[in-house]
């Protein structure tokens, strides 16, 4: 990964970013932005990390979660709840496009950065803020993370009563937020001026919920089918396990003359689409029968052979050598300057005309704290000072 001065690529350069938020939704959007060519400064408070620089495999001050979610952005400490360090959050937002803040509701506001103290020095900024449940109502006080809104939002019910194993409301949150953003940055362009932006992460997820896990309650009086958590889930061979789906009836009759059950193509409880939803559990109680007396490799190259969608469940270890992984080119593997040997997956999404790179490693914390407080005019004795006060680390 090349180091330079600021992420001269890709269809946001030129778009500056300062994020104060942490954890993992408001940092992720700046992800995005980040990735997507913004000069992002995320800020740290003096003294204590953020949390993510301690989840998952640690290596220094770098985490698994840190040297993905943080590569492309400057990290500067500040202590933007002093006067001094106020002040200098100020200079910074004055020539800022985009400002990520996720508080608690009424933190901001108590520290003198919300939406109206930060607009009054820059009128045409992006102000976005993350909260868990919104700026007021009944939960507004309350602390939240990924699997409370999971339990609230029904997510985990539609698990069959666990968890997702992993940060979703977090991420699908950053994600709508990232979008919001670009459509506000666009909307500026056209004239609309600065904007306060605000995501609640329940709101986030009953949104992305809604398309397939609520589709018996959009029609409250539509027949019923069965949901994803009645019937989406691999099936096991005799070694192993194997993802298969078939939505439409070619496909179905093919996994059927496929693993040697003609007859069920013409079974009347599986004939239609409808038909194979209001009685899933019976197909599913067929078709596990059959593929558990199949190997992995055979009942894939069946399969295959019919044309029916199917893939191995692979491991995490064994997702490195894939043959599609490996000829998308998506993984990134090089030495982090603090960490070591790393492992990151470029941008899912390729621009041709404005193509995107990868140009910083995730900072150490403070890393280029005195590079930004130079960019902003003060000396290097004014900065030593700052340190000496511990308004800056």
């Amino acid at each position: 990964m090349k180091e330079q001065n600021d992420n001269n690529s890709g269809p946001l350069a030129g778009i500056k970013v300062v994020d104060v938020s942490s954890a993992v939704a408001g940092p992720w959007v700046s992800s995005w932005l980040a990735e997507f060519g913004a000069d992002v400064v995320f800020i740290e408070k003096v003294g204590t990390p953020d949390v993510m620089r301690m989840t998952g495999a640690t290596s220094g001050d770098q985490s698994g979660c840190w040297v993905h979610m943080h590569r492309n952005k400057r990290g500067m400490d500040l202590d933007v709840r002093s006067d001094v360090g106020r002040d200098i959050l100020m200079q910074l937002v004055s020539e800022a496009d985009v400002f990520i803040q996720n508080f608690r509701p009424g933190v901001a506001e108590r520290l003198k950065i919300a939406y109206p103290d930060l607009s009054g020095a820059n009128p045409d900024l992006i102000y976005l803020s993350v909260s868990g449940f919104g700026a007021e109502g009944p939960y507004v006080d309350r602390p939240v993370y990924d699997p409370i809104i999971q339990a609230i939002s029904g997510m985990a019910e539609a698990q069959n009563g666990t968890y997702v194993k992993a940060v979703v409301a977090d991420k699908q949150t950053a994600m709508a937020g990232a979008n919001a953003i670009l459509a506000a940055l666009v909307a500026r362009s056209n004239g609309a001026g600065g904007q306060h932006i605000e995501i609640a992460l329940l709101d986030a997820m009953l949104h992305w919920m809604w398309l397939e896990v609520f589709w018996n309650e959009s029609l409250p009086e539509g027949e019923p089918a069965p949901t994803y958590s009645e019937w989406y889930e691999p099936w096991d061979t005799a070694d192993g396990q194997i993802a298969a789906n078939w939505v439409n009836f070619e496909q179905y009759k093919g996994a059927c003359e496929a693993l040697g059950k003609p007859e069920l193509a013409e079974d009347p409880r599986f004939a239609t689409r409808d038909a194979r939803l209001q009685n899933a559990a019976a197909q599913r109680s067929e078709f596990a029968s059959v593929l558990e007396n199949f190997s992995t490799a055979d009942a894939l190259s069946a399969l295959e052979d019919a044309d029916v969608p199917c893939a191995r469940v692979l491991s995490r270890q064994e997702i490195f050598d894939d043959p599609q992984v490996l000829h998308n080119d998506i993984i990134v593997s090089e030495v982090h300057p603090a960490a070591g040997p790393i492992r990151t997956v470029k941008s899912p999404v390729r621009f041709r005309g404005t193509p995107t790179g990868l140009h910083r490693h995730a900072p150490s914390k403070g890393e280029h704290t005195d590079e930004i407080l130079s960019e902003l005019g003060f000396s290097q004795n004014q900065i030593q000072d700052l340190h000496t006060q511990n308004i800056v680390a």
